[in-house]
């Protein structure tokens, strides 16, 4: 009889030892939680900024392909009228003259 009243209080000592590690795993549970979501929402404004930052150089980048299209243009025809002008002569007037 005294044997099972041991293994009863032992099992109760157990228990309870049991449900104090379960209560201190739920409180750095929720800690580990609360890591994980400050993680997720720097996360998730990282990548916005990385994001607004990648779509502001596809802007910039469109821009300067419009203004590089315009400059070659301008020299196409810049060079068309230094072309024309050398070929008719220095003044403007073609040798036959």
């Amino acid at each position: 009889m005294d044997f099972i009243l041991e293994q009863q209080a032992q099992f109760t000592v157990d228990i309870q030892q049991l449900h104090e590690s379960q209560h201190a795993l739920l409180e750095m549970q929720a800690g580990t939680e609360q890591i994980v979501n400050r993680l997720a929402a720097a996360t998730s404004a990282g990548f916005q900024d990385v994001s607004a930052k990648i779509n502001a150089l596809v802007d910039a980048q469109l821009r300067t392909e419009a203004s590089v299209k315009k400059t070659d243009e301008n020299v196409r025809n810049l060079t068309a009228v230094v072309d024309r002008y050398f070929s008719e002569g220095r003044n403007g007037k073609s040798d036959a003259t």
